[in-house]
């Protein structure tokens, strides 16, 4: 899934457009895994980059990540305080 898929996805999820809370956080959760996966693999080119116009390129694409990450964890932290 491409960066954009992926934060549209993560959008969707938070704003709580979903069916259920039950849901949204399973989704939430599998978004999560997903950024880690694209976070590592940006990492590995970005040591592996020596182009410069690239490696800032990959590393705004890390900051949005990075953002994106912490938004999905907010939220679902929020939903577990929620739940109980």
């Amino acid at each position: 899934m491409g960066l954009k898929q992926l934060i549209k996805s993560l959008q969707t999820s938070i704003s709580g457009e979903s069916n259920s809370e039950h849901t949204s956080r399973d989704r939430i959760e599998e978004l999560l895994g997903e950024f880690e996966k694209k976070e590592k693999k940006l990492n590995r080119k970005l040591s592996e980059e020596k182009n410069s116009r690239k490696r800032k390129d990959l590393k705004l694409k890390l900051k949005i990540i990075s953002t994106q990450h912490k938004k999905g964890m907010a939220r679902l932290h929020e939903l577990e305080k929620n739940s109980h």
